[in-house]
């Protein structure tokens, strides 16, 4: 049964193309980020001791801070977004492997790969994960019950609400912010008169066709409030290095830009951090 007490509006949208919906084929992974603004984010090359090297958005201080989006050396893309139903406290109840997106990262070549270790997703949460060839939407609801819908031709979309599964007993309905950004984003992917550019996928990054709240990129309508505080958008080709488009918004910062090649962040040796005024983030790609 519903029960209609209010959702938090951390409603980040996640959105993917792949096949013959990419402009040259391979896969396109986006998500804007959102959340209060009382912490910043920096981008970190991470090289475990075994495993895959990642280039990753990590958010540092704040409520809740940690890896939020990676792309690894292979070409594997990852990105969640908060269950907005489930309370924060039911959310963290769950038993679950720490750094879970880090260990994927680092083990799992592509989505196959993920799904294949279905098991360890415990924890009510959102994924979008894509590789060179698949995209594909992971819900997790409580009690361990998961959906898996994907692709290897066409989009997929998701925010903070359920839409394949229906779990029992929810304590909040989907959430004003969620929902409209949901129905925003699908009208933006439906019926594309050409395949899906790095172009395009930028452009709906910045719609702000609901205002400052429910928006796809959203301003807040006082400085407190959750607003965008990051593009992460992930060009994966058929062959060769993923490509990243990185927008950030900190609190009291300007927004920084930062396009690069993974190949190339992952050739630094000398820092695990990378700048994003640096002259790696500067190098034009192509798009």
């Amino acid at each position: 049964w519903w029960v209609f007490s209010p959702q938090p509006a951390h409603a980040c949208p996640l959105w993917g193309a792949g096949g013959s919906a990419v402009d040259g084929g391979g896969v396109l992974i986006t998500k804007n980020r959102d959340w209060a603004p009382d912490h910043r984010q920096q981008l970190n090359i991470v090289r475990p001791k075994q495993g895959y090297a990642s280039v990753v958005l990590v958010a540092v201080g704040g409520a809740e801070p940690g890896t939020k989006a990676g792309v690894n050396e292979k070409g594997l893309v990852i990105v969640s977004a908060t269950v907005g139903q489930v309370p924060t406290a039911g959310r963290q109840r769950v038993d679950q492997m720490k750094g879970l997106m880090s260990h994927l990262l680092a083990r799992c070549a592509s989505v196959e790969d993920v799904l294949k270790q279905i098991e360890l997703f415990r924890r009510p949460v959102f994924y979008l994960v894509g590789d060179r060839r698949e995209i594909a939407v992971i819900e997790v609801a409580p009690g361990g019950n998961r959906s898996i819908t994907r692709t290897d031709s066409g989009t997929l979309h998701h925010t903070n609400h359920y839409c394949a599964i229906d779990p029992a007993d929810l304590k909040r309905k989907p959430g004003a912010s969620s929902t409209n950004r949901s129905a925003r984003i699908a009208e933006l992917l439906k019926n594309p008169n050409r395949p899906y550019t790095v172009d395009d996928f930028i452009r709906f990054s910045e719609d702000k066709a609901a205002g400052p709240d429910n928006s796809i990129w959203r301003t807040g309508s006082d400085p407190h409030k959750t607003r965008s505080l990051a593009t992460w958008l992930v060009s994966i080709p058929t062959s060769g290095s993923p490509r990243l488009y990185l927008k950030t918004a900190d609190p009291g910062e300007v927004e920084r830009l930062c396009r690069l090649t993974v190949d190339d962040a992952l050739r630094v040796t000398d820092r695990d951090q990378i700048p994003q005024d640096s002259d790696l983030c500067k190098r034009p790609t192509l798009n």
